[in-house]
């Protein structure tokens, strides 16, 4: 690949008419042609000059966001090495840090400053470079910008402030101008073209809504009145927004859903439900307790307050969607009722558990509270986030729940109690949505992750008891109900995976399945949510395994429910963790291995953003395609047959492939 194509890749990449900025600040763009620089990455990190034991040459393109002064520090560099040919995407932070300085001779001490902090965003090797340059290029600038990942648990993994304020964003090939947009809406129309991918439009839809206020909300839901997948759309927003800084963007967001029920109430409703169901089963496995620095950040509760105060408003307007008709409802449309009422049931749960809860003045972290941002978002005193006795500020205290609910919620609140004679309904009172990486079982404790994120339906029968005790407690239940209701409990079928048996490889900074266990024992994987595993198992080449095992090729491709878990065998934590595809009923049925380099370390292919594992050996299947269903399917080893998995070209059909839901 030559110089000049890659300087090309980069002209296009930061074409001005692919960013928005807002008025009040300016876009500027400077090449450097070559800067000798303190270059060091560590296990993914770029570490601070000060820090650097070497040198690199590179020709470097900076970008800036101006306000009315020129800014010190580009926001976002992409830096060209010539030699090993690599191209480097990097963002810089302003934080409060500390520095080292000398007090008197021979003694050094410390004083608070801000300083500009950069971060990896991505490395493209471009020797060999298996896809489009461009495409690869624009996408880690769009996830410099967003974040590395749909959970901000790091700071590299959250938005660039400015994103967060609304001041910049990015999407690739948006227009061919010289210009950047200035105008939010017209940059949401622009993106709103229906061959552009999902996340590019909710992020156009995000920044609208960032950069705007409550007043143009009937001007985003006219832009928005063309879109013929507006649920999804709003789905893609909820599931990929990061909440920190805490900004007027969730109002707005709900404003706009919300307005989209004058002409389909029954979408609206469901929307906001499927964010409540969802908000809830976050919040079971991650609460305000255990989780979210103690809850320190605790934006989650003020959006699920925000989401139920709006679907009470849409189930006081329009009742006859939540209330059961046994003589009219046919079982899709009383399934769909249940779903509304589960929505109101959990979220009244959730709302009530954390009416009264300890949190500091404003939601934040111990990371987002190092970085600078404007004199309205001031910074919270560092003891409100590790003492909880230090905090004043009390969850809902002006607002009751009791002050919420009026009569026909209460009535819709009651049905949805009787729902839990239903053993869905009862089975989702101790449902979890919880997080890995197995994909990143090679990385080393500290190194960057990468690897793609999936997500993992899990149940609690200890969690269902804590629930119905609440719901007596609340009196919305009473003691015979309750009974009846653990009597159905003790029924319910126990499939899946238990957490206790599973020995992930675990990684600071890095989510698992066995935070599980630090909420409750007892919680047991369901399945890998269907996306997520999609995104898996679409990226590799499985027509080896269908050759020597083609029930389990079948199997991985149907809609049966799949755990995916990365895990060590019993009795050998010392070997090398393995990945495993689990049935519904917790048997294993594939495992896989992963290909070492000559140091002895995972091989990592670097692609658009995520990491991915090379090559993946098949080291056991079903002993016969007949005894993969018995109760206790027998495996073959047959890791000695040097069978491989390998990751896919880009553009090269997968196999097998899976829908999205």
């Amino acid at each position: 690949m030559t110089s000049e194509s890659v300087r090309a890749a980069v002209d296009r990449a930061l074409c001005p008419g692919c960013f928005f900025v807002a008025q009040g600040h300016r876009l500027r763009i400077e090449h450097v042609v070559a800067e000798d620089l303190p270059w060091e990455v560590f296990r993914g990190h770029l570490l601070d000059p000060a820090h650097a034991r070497s040198r690199a040459r590179f020709a470097s393109w900076h970008v800036y966001l101006d306000d009315a002064e020129r800014a010190p520090a580009p926001l976002i560099s992409l830096k060209f090495q010539v030699e090993p040919a690599r191209l480097f995407v990097t963002r810089q932070i302003l934080t409060h840090a500390f520095e080292a300085y000398e007090d008197a001779p021979g003694v050094i001490l410390t004083r608070p400053v801000q300083k500009w902090v950069a971060e990896l965003i991505g490395t493209l090797e471009l020797e060999g470079l298996r896809g489009d340059l461009n495409e690869e290029l624009s996408s880690y600038v769009l996830l410099s910008v967003i974040g590395t990942s749909r959970l901000p648990i790091t700071s590299l993994e959250s938005p660039l402030p400015a994103f967060s304020l609304g001041q910049l964003a990015y999407l690739p090939r948006l227009a061919e101008s010289d210009h950047s947009g200035t105008d939010p809406l017209a940059y949401l129309r622009a993106a709103l073209d229906g061959t552009r991918p999902l996340l590019h439009r909710a992020k156009a839809l995000e920044t609208a809504l960032r950069a705007t206020t409550a007043d143009d909300v009937p001007a985003i839901s006219h832009v928005l009145a063309a879109s013929a997948d507006r649920s999804a759309l709003f789905r893609a927003v909820f599931n990929g927004a990061a909440l920190s800084p805490y900004t007027g963007f969730v109002e707005r967001f709900v404003a706009v859903v919300v307005e989209s029920a004058a002409t389909a109430p029954g979408v609206a409703i469901d929307t906001l439900g499927y964010m409540l169901r969802h908000l809830c089963r976050h919040l079971t496995a991650f609460d305000l307790t255990l989780f979210h620095n103690f809850g320190a950040n605790y934006p989650d509760t003020l959006f699920l307050d925000a989401l139920l105060t709006a679907y009470l408003r849409l189930l006081e307007e329009h009742p006859e969607l939540f209330l059961a008709d046994d003589s009219a409802d046919s079982a899709p449309l009383a399934r769909q009722k249940r779903l509304r009422r589960r929505a109101l049931r959990h979220a009244a749960l959730a709302r009530r558990q954390y009416e009264g809860h300890r949190v500091p003045d404003a939601p934040t972290s111990m990371g987002e509270n190092t970085r600078v941002l404007p004199a309205l978002y001031a910074r919270v005193p560092e003891e409100q986030i590790l003492e909880t006795s230090k905090r004043q500020r009390r969850l809902f205290a002006d607002r009751p729940w009791s002050n919420l609910l009026r009569d026909m919620a209460r009535r819709v609140l009651a049905e949805s109690i009787a729902d839990l004679s239903h053993a869905a309904e009862l089975r989702e009172l101790g449902m979890a949505h919880f997080l890995d990486r197995p994909l990143g079982v090679g990385k080393l404790p500290g190194e960057v992750d990468r690897t793609p994120l999936l997500s993992y339906e899990a149940f609690s029968r200890t969690i269902v008891k804590q629930r119905l005790a609440q719901l007596k407690a609340e009196r919305w239940l009473t003691a015979d109900e309750r009974q009846r209701c653990l009597a159905a409990l003790d029924r319910l079928p126990r499939e899946g995976v238990p957490v206790a048996s599973v020995s992930p490889s675990t990684r600071p900074g890095v989510v698992s399945v066995s935070d599980a266990q630090k909420v409750t024992a007892d919680f047991t994987l369901l399945r890998t949510t269907r996306g997520s595993l999609h995104h898996v198992l679409s990226a590799y080449d499985w027509r080896p395994l269908a050759r020597i095992a083609s029930a389990t090729a079948e199997w991985l491709a149907s809609p049966a429910p799949i755990i995916l878990i990365a895990d060590t065998s019993p009795g050998t934590s010392a070997a090398p963790p393995t990945l495993r595809f689990h049935d519904r009923h917790g048997r294993l049925r594939l495992e896989l291995g992963w290909a070492l380099g000559p140091d002895r370390m995972a091989r990592y292919v670097e692609r658009a953003g995520n990491e991915w594992l090379q090559r993946l050996q098949i080291l056991r299947v079903p002993n016969s395609e007949s005894n993969a269903d018995s109760d206790q399917p027998t495996l073959l080893d047959v890791g000695e047959q040097s069978l491989w998995i390998d990751l896919l070209v880009p553009n090269q059909t997968p196999v097998p492939t899976r829908k999205q839901p």
